[in-house]
This record gives structure tokens, sequence and C-alpha cells, in this order.
């Protein structure tokens, strides 16, 4: 009897357990994109893990590793990136361009780990960034309204360097992006604004709003138009605004599968 009741108690244990970890999928009446190709070519390869969501990026200059708490929380994102294509070097840049391999863990030593920090609510309130062999203090924190990001203040070495405010439409879309710089003693100057008009459609990116990035990757619609504005001074050959439009086909289900007539999205 006593043997009996021992064993209950530790099924009675482990059932608990297992309900506490159970797998929560998310994204499940969304398709998921598996690569975006340019003009037929892969350029992009999306992998995801068992609950749906992004855990690589995979391109030919750069690749991104994803990890998630059980709570399905992004706690850190690996980047690796092939710093040659940005190189002064004509012949470097070129070599680069021609490279046959992309990107990955095995080829490239890691460029920098974002780590996500959440408050009790679930919200993301700190995103710091780690270097290898370098030592400083850079993060940044995120102040909130109706649940939704509105302000993205930087950090470094301990002080104020900037922050961006994003205003949103009804359905969510981030309207109105605005970024400012702050000086060493505090003194905050306008840099840019960028201001969005969107589709009625649903955009495929959202399957990774778990990045938590405002915009692209939880914006409800796709990004018809773009307008760019900087609002310092800047040499006479660069446009102070600048617009950018954008034009899709979409499947039955209203998701994109051609940008711009040359973009292409494959999904899963």
């Amino acid at each position: 009897m006593k043997n009996l009741t021992f064993l209950s108690l530790i099924l009675l244990i482990l059932t608990s357990c297992e309900k506490e970890n159970q797998l929560v999928v998310e994204n499940t009446e969304m398709p998921l994109l598996s690569k975006v190709l340019f003009e037929g070519v892969p350029y992009y390869e999306y992998g995801y893990n068992n609950s749906n969501l992004l855990i690589e990026e995979k391109s030919k200059f750069r690749y991104t590793r994803h990890i998630y708490n059980d709570m399905n929380q992004l706690v850190n994102s690996d980047f690796y990136w092939d710093l040659s294509i940005a190189s002064s070097s004509s012949s470097v840049i070129e070599a680069a361009i021609n490279r046959k391999e992309w990107v990955n863990p095995d080829n490239t030593p890691k460029s920098i780990t974002h780590s996500l920090e959440y408050n009790n609510n679930g919200q993301l309130i700190r995103k710091s960034f780690i270097r290898p062999s370098v030592s400083n203090s850079e993060y940044n924190e995120f102040t909130y309204e109706n649940d939704r990001i509105i302000r993205q203040t930087m950090h470094w070495q301990g002080k104020i360097s900037g922050y961006t405010d994003y205003i949103y439409d009804e359905k969510g879309n981030v309207k109105t992006e605005t970024k400012y710089f702050v000086s060493s003693d505090g003194v905050t100057e306008l840099l840019t604004t960028t201001e969005y008009e969107y589709d009625n459609m649903n955009n495929p990116f959202q399957s990774f709003k778990r990045l938590m990035t405002p915009g692209k990757y939880t914006n409800a619609n796709n990004i018809l138009k773009e307008t760019y504005t900087i609002h310092f001074e800047v040499d006479q050959s660069v446009q102070k605004v600048q617009t950018t439009s954008n034009t899709y086909e979409y499947n039955n289900a209203g998701y994109p599968v051609r940008v711009n007539g040359y973009s292409e999205y494959i999904y899963r």
C-alpha cells in the first residue's frame, strides 16, 4: 500500500512537470516563410523549431541563430557576419561577392550577441549587445504604451546615446519612426523620420514577432510606401527626403508571393 501511494505521488509530480513544460505552438494560422528568392536565386532561408519560432536566418553574408526560453521568449540572438563585404579594398569585396559557401558558425567567427530581458508581464525591457573581446556597456531599454513599444532608448558606456520613438496606426502598424541622437553633454538632436503607408493584406513576417523589433516583424500589413527624411546637414548629392514604393502579388490567403516583380516568397 505504501509503495502504491509512493508511485502515485511520483506519477503526479511527473504529470505536473509535463504540463508545465508542455510545448506551446505559435503561428498556427499563417504560412511560414521558407525562402526569399531574388530573380529566382535563393537569397534568404529560414528555419523554425517545433513551436514555429524562427531559429535560423541564413544568407550569403550573414547567419543568425535565435534561442528561446520555455515561455517562447527570445533570450539570445547570435550574429555571424562576413565583414569583408564592407572592406575598403575592392579585391576583398569582390572575393566576398564571389564566395560560394554561405556564412555559417563553422566558417565565420561570431560578430555579436543580443541578450534580452523581460519584466513579469512578459514585456521586453532590455536588450544588451555583447561583442567578442570587447568590454563595454551597450544596451537598449524599452518603454510601453497599450502593450506596444513606443520608445527604444540606446545606452553607451552608462549614458543615453539616442532613442527611437514609434507611433502606430489603428491596426498596429508602425506609422512613424523617429530617431534622435543624444550627445555626451545631454543635447538631443533630431536625426531622421520615417513614415509608412500600408496595404490591407497579411504580413508574413509577423511569424518573426518574437524578435520584438517594432515595424517589419510586428506590422499587420505590408509596406506600400516609405518616406525617409534626414533632418541633419548632409552632402548636397544626398536627397534629404527619400521615397521607396513597393508592389505585391498575393496568394489566395492574402499573403505576398512576389514583391516589386523580382523578389519571391516561398512558404512551407
